[in-house]
């Protein structure tokens, strides 16, 4: 699971395609899918310091990624 940050919210978003060059597809903390420009988000790096990443999601967010990639 790839995890973004919004620059001005703070929010994290979950990144589903990473396919294109200057967007994201993303699931946004509400749980709705959104294509989103790149530029507005910073890399979310997990290290032993960070708390996993599935527990910095929403349940919305892991309902719809779930659906994403495994239904």
């Amino acid at each position: 699971m790839e995890l973004v940050r919004n620059k001005a919210s703070g929010k994290i978003f979950v990144v589903l395609d990473d396919g294109g060059e200057n967007e994201f597809l993303l699931v946004t903390p509400e749980g709705k899918v959104r294509t989103l420009e790149k530029h507005l988000f910073s890399a979310i790096k997990v290290d032993a310091k960070t708390p996993l990443p599935d527990r910095r999601v929403s349940a919305a967010q892991k309902k719809v990624y779930t659906s994403y990639f495994y239904d």
